[in-house]
């Protein structure tokens, strides 16, 4: 599942995301729209903190479509 998605359904802020996964609420945003990957530290808390919803190839997929 996207990111985006995820914190959509949870009804979750930038804010209370970036504080579950332990980093920023900019990089929260740049990871949900795909701008940029999180790196394996924080990928590993956003996975952990979503019960796997949100993988690393959730990210890469992000990516790859925002750069179209």
């Amino acid at each position: 599942m996207l990111l985006r998605d995820y914190l959509l359904e949870n009804d979750l802020t930038y804010t209370a995301a970036a504080e579950l996964f332990e980093c920023s609420r900019p990089a929260v945003y740049y990871y949900a729209i795909g701008r940029m990957r999180p790196g394996a530290r924080i990928t590993a808390n956003i996975m952990r903190q979503t019960g796997g919803e949100v993988t690393a190839d959730d990210h890469q997929f992000a990516y790859m479509q925002a750069q179209q």
